[in-house]
């Protein structure tokens, strides 16, 4: 079992000390490395004395040990050892590479914090020390538990700091950020023991009160310990299989958390009391539980197999919770003799592999989440965010959500479909549209549950909405739309630009060479094609300047008529290319956000339409029409741009379909405006009836999402866009 110890001051122990302990779980290493930082280290820090009085080189000193009693391997304990030579003496990481080799430096160079971020604001350097940790972790997670092993030293000696709002702040920052860290990678009694020092010196009156009562609970702690410890070995001696049986008390933190958790006293709290069973093989931990719960009395609700269905952490045991021998409600943990390694060291219990079979794949491959935290802290300064961050993609619970094909998906509780489906692949996220969850059809937003079976529905056109950022709660989930929201937007603009300047080329029959277009963008500051569309379509670039540069440079005067004043049904203010003439509504179609369109110019007037209307082509074949392409200006797709559409289907009426249809609608929260059932002669004469439907879109995609969860009812036949 690991025991790390606890104590502010150590003795000094030599370097031969360290290798030899080091030396009985990984006989093979030659020490050199460790006698050479150890020695380094004493002598960088040999004038230097820390507030407990204490010689600074205690400190890496210590860390190398909690380093040790995790069996680590000896990069570790000399990174250990020289953690703080970089950020507290004159040494630059160049000299550790040079002396001690690249993986040490950049294991010291990840946990030393960024000094050049001394002149700006406190919050904002502590985000970028925590991203470039995070970074730093995500490619060597020795960096994180070479800084899990600094910060346990440093809260062990913390009552030594004068100040006692650093202390506090210290203590908050362990709570929220280094514990939850700890127990993501496995490192359990860590984890426990930085709460406990954190706890007491956050609020020292509740931690004695607690460990009063368990005192006065359990005087006689060891003794109820070993009878109850006797009871169970008693009824499991009735298997005839290899076992080990241990008990504890749980840790203050925990059941003051447990209280909170449960708005109960501590009066109330029963399960303060857990026994591990360690067995040979997974066949016996399930049968260890069988037999346990013929025996005693199961509390429910309270049974979790974590050997199926494992901890992100890799964590695997078998909970349940049972009135025991004295009539005590304790917890059992059962697990094997690898599980037991897994749950004690966490990732540090594999390194002793890793150096035997020379690979690091292994250890790396649940380390992303890291690196998706630092990415996601690029668009924020505040450490609010880190530490919301931390409490969701860190420590929070998860569920476990089914693929159509099986296979399990991890996710943090509250998080939904739409996490889902960003989790499977980030293409199956930006082109969703709805799910089904278990054989009913949801909405996106819908929050999954523990053995929910999801398949998510896509449509390639779809796209994400800025709606879908309030929908997800995973870091993949948000980096994923918010990059998708800000390419579609550049490309969009972009595309605008550029039809709308070779249109206006066009229109006054000029033709604009390759060079002299470069000569023209570079004079106007642009260094590419790209930038400058982009300004055009994002109105950043005024067209009338075009105009001036162009005749400045070439000697031709292009004539653009600017677009109409006025307003028809909201679109005036939304479409590039309008020219100075009264518009028409039309009540043949309702052009939205996304759709092609057209105006048909017939004398004075013109009138838009979408690319399908079927009066477009009729207009557009009148003698004196003159139609011209029109174009959608940027940011017309939010909530307060709404657009008409009206969709007629064809349908077969039965008791519950009208309400099926209402609910897509609301489940995509569109509301309707207006609904009309006609009886219908169709070549198909199982569909009795035609619906009309009037509703308002901010957008094409969301017309499409809806056209194409209608399409999925089977009783459902055509569908026409009117």
């Amino acid at each position: 079992m690991l025991k790390i110890k606890s104590m502010g001051m150590i003795s000094m122990l030599t370097y031969n000390d360290l290798v030899k302990r080091v030396k009985s779980y990984s006989p093979d290493i030659d020490g050199e490395l460790i006698k050479k930082a150890y020695l380094f280290a004493l002598d960088q820090h040999a004038t230097q004395i820390r507030e407990s009085g204490d010689l600074y080189f205690n400190h890496p000193l210590a860390v190398a040990q909690i380093l040790i009693e995790l069996k680590m391997d000896q990069v570790s304990i000399a990174s250990g050892l020289l953690h703080d030579t970089v950020e507290d003496t004159a040494t630059t990481n160049s000299q550790i590479k040079e002396l001690f080799g690249s993986e040490v430096s950049k294991i010291v160079n990840g946990v030393t914090k960024l000094s050049q971020f001394e002149d700006t604001k406190i919050a904002r350097r502590q985000v970028e020390n925590f991203k470039k940790l995070l970074l730093s972790a995500a490619s060597d997670i020795r960096v994180l538990i070479v800084k899990l092993a600094d910060r346990l030293h440093n809260m062990r000696t913390l009552k030594f700091k004068k100040c006692k709002s650093r202390r506090a702040t210290i203590a908050q920052e362990t709570i929220e950020i280094y514990a939850p860290l700890a127990e993501r990678i496995g490192l359990q009694k860590l984890k426990d023991e930085l709460q406990d020092v954190a706890f007491h010196e956050l609020y020292p009156a509740l931690y004695n009160t607690i460990r009063e009562q368990l005192k006065n609970l359990y005087n006689s702690e060891d003794e109820i310990i070993n009878t109850i410890r006797e009871k169970l070995t008693e009824t499991l001696n009735q298997l005839n299989i290899e076992y080990t049986i241990n008990g504890r008390i749980k840790s203050i933190y925990s059941i003051w958390n447990k209280m909170n958790v449960r708005t109960i006293s501590f009066d109330q709290l029963s399960d303060i009391m857990a026994f591990r069973i360690i067995v040979q093989d997974d066949k016996q931990c399930y049968q260890v539980l069988g037999l346990i719960h013929r025996t005693y009395l199961v509390v429910p609700g309270r049974f979790r197999d974590y050997i199926s269905i494992p901890k992100s952490n890799g964590y695997q045991s078998l909970h349940t919770c049972i009135i025991g021998p004295l009539n005590k409600r304790i917890e059992i943990q059962i697990r094997t003799q690898a599980m037991h390694l897994t749950a004690e060291y966490g990732v540090a219990a594999h390194w002793e592999y890793k150096e035997k079979k020379g690979t690091k794949n292994s250890l790396y491959s649940n380390s992303r989440w890291l690196k998706n935290i630092a990415h996601i802290l690029d668009s924020s300064s505040k450490m609010d965010d880190f530490v919301k961050i931390a409490k969701t993609e860190i420590f929070s619970e998860n569920v476990y959500c089914i693929t159509p094909k099986g296979e399990l998906v991890q996710l943090p509780v509250g998080s939904s479909v739409l996490d889902f489906a960003y989790a499977i692949h980030t293409e199956v996220g930006n082109h969703a549209i709805s799910a089904n969850v278990n054989g009913q059809e949801v909405s996106l937003k819908t929050i999954v549950k523990n053995g929910d079976k999801i398949s998510i529905l896509t449509d390639e056109n779809a796209t994400p909405h800025s709606l879908w950022q309030s929908y997800v709660i995973t870091t993949k989930a948000k980096v994923a739309i918010r990059l998708a929201l800000e390419s579609f937007e550049s490309e969009h603009v972009e595309t605008i630009g550029k039809n709308f300047f070779n249109d206006l080329l066009t229109s006054n029959n000029i033709t604009l060479s390759n060079s002299d277009f470069n000569i023209l963008i570079n004079d106007l500051h642009y260094s590419s094609s790209r930038q400058f569309f982009f300004a055009i379509g994002n109105n950043e670039l005024n067209v009338n300047d075009v105009i001036h540069k162009c005749e400045k440079l070439f000697g031709f005067k292009l004539v653009f008529q600017p677009k109409l004043q006025g307003n028809y049904n909201g679109l005036t203010n939304k479409i590039i290319g309008l020219p100075k003439l009264l518009v028409i509504q039309t009540k043949c179609c309702s052009p939205i956000f996304g759709d092609k369109i057209f105006g048909v110019v017939q004398g004075s007037n013109i009138k838009i339409h979408h690319e399908e209307c079927t009066a477009f082509k009729t207009d557009s074949l009148q003698g004196d029409a003159k139609i011209l392409e029109l174009y959608w200006k940027p940011n017309t797709t939010d909530d307060d741009n709404k657009y008409v559409a009206r969709l007629q289907m064809f349908i077969i009426v039965q008791p519950g379909n009208l309400s099926k249809i209402a609910n897509i609608f609301e489940n995509h929260q569109i509301e309707i405006l207006k609904l009309q059932v006609d009886d219908t002669k169709t070549n198909i004469k199982i569909y009795n009836k035609c619906i009309t439907i009037e509703f308002t879109v901010n957008c094409l995609t969301k017309l499409n999402s809806i056209i194409f969860t209608l399409k999925e009812l089977p009783f459902v036949g055509q569908i026409i866009r009117k």
